[in-house]
């Protein structure tokens, strides 16, 4: 399943997307090492970033975690394959409060 999270709130996507990385670095629990997510901004016309996990001794591969942009009053953390979801909700809840939290569930097999 794929998510999309609907986050009401004045911060900017890149703010948001800071908040969830900050919140996703893990030392000696890998075996491979130092385990974070980092975010990249994207490249198109309009501003959004994507956010991929990684490990530090290994370069260049990234999984993709989420995308993150703005739409009206709303920061969307989108793309988001359900086993990344507890590590990307917690963040999310503390900061902004489940109020302030709508989510969208897909299922890609339909």
């Amino acid at each position: 399943m794929t998510m999309w999270f609907y986050v009401k709130t004045d911060d900017s996507p890149k703010r948001v997307g800071e908040l969830v990385c900050d919140f996703n670095v893990f030392e000696d629990e890998h075996p491979k090492g130092k385990y974070s997510w980092v975010m990249d901004e994207g490249k198109g016309d309009e501003e959004y970033w994507q956010i991929r996990s990684k490990y530090e001794g290994l370069k260049e591969e990234l999984t993709n975690v989420a995308i993150v942009y703005r739409v009206g009053d709303v920061v969307v953390v989108g793309e988001v394959e359900n086993s990344f979801v507890p590590n990307l909700l917690d963040p999310l809840f503390r900061q902004y409060g489940f109020d302030s939290i709508k989510w969208i569930v897909s299922d890609p097999r339909k």
